[in-house]
C-alpha cells in the first residue's frame, strides 16, 4: 500500500511525463512520423497512421493519471506503452542502429531543429523505461486511507520540480554523452590509421 503522497508524486511525473510527450508529437507530427518511420519496425503504410494514433495516446493516459481514473487501468496501459518503446529501442540496438534518434524525452523532438542534437538509442534508456514501468506498476498497488495536510501539497510540489529536472538532466546527460562519442570516433579512427600507416 502506497502512501497517497508517493502516489500523487507518481500520477503527477506520469502526467507530465506523457501530456508533454504526445503534445510535443502533435506540435510537429511529420518530425515524430520521421522518427517513427527510422525505427523500420512498423509497415510503412501505417506509420502515417499511428504517428497520429500514438500522441493522442499518450495525452489521454496522461489526463488519466491527472484525474486518477480507473488507475488500474491507467497503471496497465502506461506499462504497456512504455514497454512498446523499449522493445522497439532493444531491437534496434540488437541490429546496430544506435544511431536513430530515440524519440522520447522531454527534448529530442523539439531541439533537433534548433541546434542538432539527437537522443540516441541506448540500453540507458531501455533501463529507463523498465524503471518507469516499475514506477506505473508500483502504483497500483492500493493507497493507504490518510488525509492530506498543508504540507503534503507543498512537499508534491517541492519533489515534482526536483524529479523533473533530475529527468532532465539524465536526458541531456545522455545527449552529452552522444555527442561527445561522435567527436572522438574521427579522432580515434584517425590514431588507428596512422598506426597501421606506421
Amino acid at each position: 500500500m502506497l502512501d497517497p503522497l508517493i502516489f500523487r508524486l507518481i500520477a503527477m511525473l506520469f502526467a507530465l511525463l506523457l501530456i508533454m510527450a504526445g503534445a510535443h508529437k502533435l506540435g510537429d507530427r511529420l518530425r515524430f512520423q520521421g522518427i517513427l518511420s527510422n525505427y523500420q519496425i512498423l509497415p510503412e503504410h501505417l506509420v502515417g497512421l499511428v504517428s497520429r494514433i500514438v500522441p493522442v495516446v499518450e495525452i489521454l493516459i496522461g489526463l488519466g493519471w491527472v484525474f486518477a481514473w480507473r488507475i488500474e487501468l491507467v497503471s496497465a496501459a502506461t506499462a504497456a506503452l512504455l514497454m512498446a518503446y523499449a522493445l522497439a529501442m532493444g531491437i534496434n540496438l540488437l541490429r546496430g542502429r544506435s544511431y536513430i534518434d530515440c524519440g522520447c524525452g522531454f527534448n529530442s523532438v523539439r531541439t533537433k531543429h534548433a541546434n542538432g542534437d539527437i537522443q540516441q538509442l541506448s540500453m540507458w534508456l531501455v533501463f529507463r523505461n523498465l524503471a518507469l514501468i516499475a514506477l506505473a506498476i508500483l502504483a497500483n498497488s492500493g493507497i493507504t486511507p490518510r488525509s492530506f495536510a498543508a504540507v503534503d501539497y507543498f512537499s508534491i510540489i517541492a519533489a515534482t520540480l526536483a524529479l523533473v529536472f533530475a529527468y532532465s538532466a539524465f536526458n541531456q546527460l545522455l545527449v552529452n554523452h552522444n555527442a561527445i562519442n561522435s567527436w572522438r570516433k574521427p579522432l580515434l579512427l584517425r590514431a588507428q590509421a596512422g598506426k597501421h600507416n606506421d
